[in-house]
């Protein structure tokens, strides 16, 4: 009964182990030219030229003068994920900030998705300002799309924000990241993934406004979140099935054994009796 149980065990486990790897393996796949490397220093392409909210054509360089940080997040309107998130997140910071996007420093979200114009652009705008509550951030809060992709890779490449495009799901798979760019079109800080606290992004701003660089994060996990969707679910709930796969080999594996303690311990006595009689 016992090396029964424990062959069980062994190939949950196997499975579970199995799965997890086949698992890591797709995400891995899916997220190949997805990463955020921090080019701190380095400068970004000023002569772009993008729409904004307002159906203005803009080159970026309009938006830059010394002693004035630029902060910019890359997203897209029609994310399904992770971009909401990033902006609510952001908004909410610029609610709680003593720093006015218009005022201080100067705000850039930039769309990766050509298809997205000026007017889809506004909606998504509008929705953030809501939650920032201060009329001064709509003159200081840029919506930017373009039908060049070229000019979009151009500045991204530059910033070292890696992003790709799922055909199959017309859906974009890339990193939350923000990244602050001094007057003088240099990058200068990195804030990576989500939940940013006030007092940082402000704290960052202000650095980068006084010409200062900050260095570049040791932490090998990198821009951990992702916004991409695989087959039937996100990555999320697939991080949720592998979770679940391997909990499952493990009780498997621990009732197992403590199955067969138990059934050892019980079986000891009637041994010990059978014993007894026979002497």
């Amino acid at each position: 009964m016992s090396l029964k149980l424990n062959i069980l065990a062994l190939f949950a486990a196997l499975f579970a182990a199995s799965l997890a790897a086949q698992s890591t393996a797709q995400i891995d796949y899916e997220l190949q030219g997805v990463d955020v490397v921090e080019k701190i220093g380095k400068s970004i392409p000023l002569d772009l030229t993008f729409t904004d909210d307002n159906d203005r054509h803009i080159q970026l360089r309009q938006y830059f003068k010394p002693g004035r940080p630029v902060l910019i997040t890359i997203n897209y309107a029609d994310c399904p994920n992770l971009c909401d998130y990033q902006l609510t997140d952001l908004a909410k910071a610029f609610k709680d900030m003593d720093w006015v996007p218009g005022k201080e420093f100067i705000a850039l979200r930039v769309s990766v998705d050509p298809k997205e114009d000026y007017k889809r652009a506004k909606q998504s705008k509008l929705r953030y300002l809501g939650l920032v509550g201060k009329a001064d951030a709509d003159a200081g809060w840029h919506f930017l799309t373009t039908t060049s992709e070229d000019d979009v890779k151009k500045l991204a490449d530059a910033l070292g924000y890696g992003y790709t495009f799922d055909g199959e799901r017309g859906l974009f798979r890339h990193k939350a990241a923000l990244m602050i760019v001094n007057g003088e079109g240099k990058i200068s800080h990195y804030l990576r993934n989500i939940g940013y606290e006030p007092k940082d992004v402000q704290a960052q701003l202000e650095a980068s406004a006084e010409g200062k660089f900050g260095q570049p994060s040791e932490d090998d996990n990198g821009f951990g979140l992702n916004c991409f969707t695989l087959p039937y679910t996100d990555n999320m709930a697939r991080a949720y099935n592998m979770m679940r796969a391997g909990g499952v080999g493990i009780l498997v594996f621990l009732f197992s054994f403590l199955g067969y303690w138990w059934y050892r311990e019980i079986k000891k006595p009637r041994e010990e009796q059978v014993q007894a009689e026979a002497i």
